[in-house]
């Protein structure tokens, strides 16, 4: 058996003092530099820190306004949409290159690091609505594609292992008009030179309705919110991933903050809101290591080694603080590893 790898979902809540919105503006203007590049920059080697075996760049903005933002403007494009490949660049990436530069100091191994990017059907969504534009859909995953390859040119001092397509609508939103043979299309379009490159490349889905389309592309691992649902294990023929050579990302510590703190107010009679101090009890009491571990003993026993990474479900951007993320984040990681072990032995 493999180790099963443990990745993070990428997006942070802000440290305290700084909002999203100044991120963005900060990110875009590029006035602040030194300010953003240190919160970038702690955030990034605190994931290290808490044990994330390959770390996202830490995203503290709307990851389709992101991307969506750089191909609508005008000047970064060929003709509207078409964005020219040298402007399509993750400045987050630039960010982490010097603490991968150090960890390589200190440690003389290169870091390996998963890059996310919005999925094609989801920035559709956002930038054209419901209507159906096919050329218009493909257009959006070769401007992805312009990003990772932009991505692996950036990657100097750190190694590119995973590359995710966030696509949560996919199997989810009834507004998608298009038919399977245009996903499929988008997603290969979207996917294949990172594959060429070695990288694994995975499609961060809400729920695993649709995995079977992507079992047609060249994206060889798809994620699913496994700890807040676990009925989402049933909806996966071994045999379809087997026969593919296709992987499963599963989300193993839950995400959904506001479900976790109504289970904290309904357990001990308090508003979590106000009385903040009983948050710990996410990650004292309900999101532990060992509740991470067993989830996985219940996964594998159902999927076995089509599992090779783990994760919280979904990002941390909405959670209350920092601190709190970062404690699912080192717990997630302790279940893990314990699983690992364990199945060693």
């Amino acid at each position: 058996m493999h180790d099963i790898t443990f990745i993070d979902g990428g997006s942070l809540p802000t440290p305290v003092g700084v909002t999203r919105e100044w991120v963005k503006a900060a990110a875009e203007n590029r006035n602040e530099d030194e300010k953003l590049f240190s919160l970038m920059r702690e955030a990034f080697r605190k994931k290290i820190d808490v044990g994330v075996h390959v770390p996202t760049y830490p995203q503290f903005r709307d990851m389709i306004g992101q991307f969506l933002d750089i191909i609508k403007d005008e000047k970064n494009c060929y003709e509207p949409y078409v964005l020219k490949e040298e402007n399509a660049k993750i400045l987050e990436l630039e960010v982490i290159d010097e603490v991968a530069k150090l960890y390589k100091e200190e440690t003389g191994e290169t870091l390996e690091v998963r890059v996310c990017v919005a999925g094609p059907t989801d920035l559709y969504l956002q930038a054209f609505g419901a209507t159906a534009f096919r050329d218009a859909y493909h257009i959006l995953a070769l401007d992805l594609e312009s990003f990772i390859i932009q991505a692996f040119k950036t990657a100097k001092n750190f190694k590119i292992k995973v590359v995710a397509l966030d696509e949560p609508s996919l199997g989810m939103n009834d507004r998608i008009q298009f038919f399977d043979p245009d996903i499929v299309s988008a997603l290969t379009l979207a996917s294949t030179y990172a594959r060429k490159q070695g990288a694994d490349v995975e499609i961060h889905l809400h729920s695993p309705l649709k995995y079977e389309i992507v079992c047609e592309t060249p994206i060889n691992v798809i994620g699913v919110e496994y700890a807040a649902t676990p009925s989402y294990l049933d909806l996966f023929d071994r045999k379809v991933l087997e026969d593919s050579d296709t992987f499963v990302r599963l989300g193993v510590s839950r995400t959904d903050i506001g479900n976790l703190i109504g289970t904290v107010n309904e357990t001990y009679d308090v508003n979590a809101w106000k009385e903040t101090a009983y948050m710990q009890k996410i990650v004292t009491d309900m999101e532990t290591p060992e509740t991470v571990t067993k989830r996985l003993e219940k996964a594998y026993a159902v999927l076995g080694d089509r599992i090779k990474y783990a994760s919280p479900d979904c990002g941390l951007a909405f959670w209350p603080d920092q601190d709190l993320a970062f404690a699912l984040l080192e717990n997630t990681a302790k279940g893990i590893n314990a699983f690992n072990a364990e199945k060693k032995d």
